[in-house]
């Protein structure tokens, strides 16, 4: 399990560290101009209504059934279960393709209304061309939920890694030669990657997709009835992409500039929180699934426990050092330091947010694993509600000003994911009584602590050594001193606080 936690987080790290480098790229190459607004959106034109349609439901949904019919049945029925449910998300995402490719113009005017005519003229024909990409996106994730359903973790937490390395050695070869539209095309190439790299480990497993489209099956209604709540549980961070789309196409770069602190600080979020869903989640529907609820229970506690012991202090540094981090990033070719400093901004505002996203996502798989799906339906419909008032509320004094329009709607949408997460953990804990205990408050409550005291030391240091290193080189020395502190500091509060998850990892010597 430790190993394979190990190359999770590794491969983890390495894709969201391409992935930081293929965003480098564009921004080196497209800057925050009219191409960079028109990609940004683009991409998110078809994701955002595959997410809407089907998106994170996939394996959300495909895992506790797939298990279910594993454990209660037998492997055989539970491959039909797979080609039928395969067979059905190929299906839709076809239709969502061909409604994207036909209605793409009215698609991007209702989530970018003010752009200009020529950036809405190429967000069209870019989301026209992409579109295709979310039929092999629902493939790719439909394999991972099998292949993790077997205990195979290690392919599935690669596949971005390879989708990303695609992308970067398209830039590499041909730059700017074929423009945007290129890397459009590319785009939907790197994530056919995605499937094509899972197959012959799925061969492993003596899986083969056989088209089944005899889909009046009552397992096939049950992962039917169980998505529907659930996809209004996913909405969450498609609703603030729309939002932040809709307020923000009224001034050139702010979406794109806006899109590029949000990647970051999803890539900076994931590596961790990716790794602890992915690794649970099948493990805890299997508990589910044999009625194991203490079993269960301690997966939940674990795992709220390491998000926050590894999330909380990556929250204070990004919101501390996010300037030299977006610079040396982002700062690059057509993306000037003018606009960094509003990447940068934004990046501190969303992070306000960070260690609720990491949490919700533990705790919505949590509810998802149960196949109770309509709690965290609700809870997001809150939080959607609560992001929307605040953005209206205070769009009137932040519209005119970029620093404070991609500032003020990075922190509502770190605001709605704070209440989600709230309400989520809320509804969790009254569900399972008892899931921390006294102990475990202690433990958060000590990493709280430990995490203060690390960023008083690395604001301390930061405003000593800022004024003196400039340029790329010296925002790196300011990442690795400052950095290099922060981790020292906090690793001995943690040791001097003896917080057991981390003491347990010292040689016994050295935990008296």
């Amino acid at each position: 399990m430790l190993l394979t936690a190990g190359f999770m987080a590794f491969a983890t790290f390495a894709a969201k560290a391409l992935g930081l480098i293929r965003d480098s790229l564009t921004g080196a190459y497209f800057g925050t101009g009219i191409e960079a607004d028109a990609f940004m959106l683009a991409t998110k034109v078809p994701t955002t209504l595959f997410d809407v349609v089907v998106g994170g439901v996939i394996s959300a949904t495909f895992i506790p059934i797939f298990n279910d019919v594993l454990a209660k049945e037998n492997k055989d029925k539970a491959s039909v279960f797979a080609n039928k449910f395969i067979t059905m998300i190929i299906l839709a995402t076809i239709i969502i393709s061909l409604f994207g490719i036909l209605f793409a113009e009215q698609l991007v005017s209702f989530m970018a209304p003010n752009f200009d005519v020529d950036t809405h003229d190429l967000a069209v024909q870019l989301t026209q061309i992409m579109f295709p990409m979310i039929i092999f996106t629902g493939i790719a994730f439909s394999f991972v939920g099998i292949l993790q359903s077997y205990g195979e973790y290690n392919i599935p937490s690669i596949i971005s890694l390879v989708s990303n390395l695609a992308i970067i050695v398209y830039f590499l070869a041909f730059g700017k030669k074929f423009g945007v539209k290129g890397l459009a095309v590319t785009m939907i190439i790197a994530w056919s990657l995605q499937v094509l790299v899972q197959i012959p480990s799925l061969v492993k497993f003596k899986f083969r997709y056989r088209p089944n489209f005899h889909l009046r099956d009552r397992h096939i209604w049950n992962a039917i009835l169980l998505a529907i709540p659930m996809l209004v549980s996913t909405w969450v961070q498609p609703l603030y992409t729309l939002i932040n789309a809709r307020f923000a196409s009224h001034m050139q770069g702010a979406y794109s500039s806006l899109e590029y602190a949000n990647r970051l600080y999803l890539i900076v979020t994931g590596v961790f929180s990716f790794v602890v869903t992915n690794l649970i989640f099948p493990k805890l529907a299997k508990a589910n699934a044999h009625s194991n609820t203490e079993e269960a229970g301690m997966l939940i506690s674990s795992s709220i426990k390491a998000v926050i012991i590894i999330i909380a202090p990556l929250m204070a540094g990004i919101m501390i050092l996010a300037q030299p981090i977006t610079s040396i990033i982002y700062e690059h070719g057509e993306l000037d330091s003018s606009s960094a400093a509003i990447v940068a901004n934004a990046l501190s505002c969303y992070s306000i947010g960070m260690i609720f996203l990491a949490l919700n996502e533990v705790l919505s798989k949590s509810f998802f694993s149960m196949k109770r799906s309509v709690t965290p339906m609700i809870t997001s419909i809150i939080s959607m509600i609560f992001d929307v008032i605040l953005v209206l509320a205070f769009y009137q004094f932040i519209k005119d000003d970029p620093m404070k329009l991609t500032g003020g709607l990075a922190a509502a949408a770190a605001c709605g994911s704070i209440v989600n997460a709230l309400l989520n953990g809320f509804m969790l804990f009254k569900k399972i009584p008892g899931l921390l205990g006294p102990r475990d408050a202690v433990t958060i409550v000590k990493v709280i602590i430990a995490t203060a005291v690390m960023a008083a030391a690395v604001y301390f240091e930061y405003g000593l050594i800022s004024g003196i290193a400039q340029g790329f080189i010296g925002n790196i020395a300011v990442c690795l001193i400052c950095g290099a502190t922060g981790v020292i500091i906090y690793g001995i509060m943690m040791i001097i606080l003896k917080v057991n998850e981390v003491t347990a990892l010292l040689p016994k010597k050295l935990r008296r």
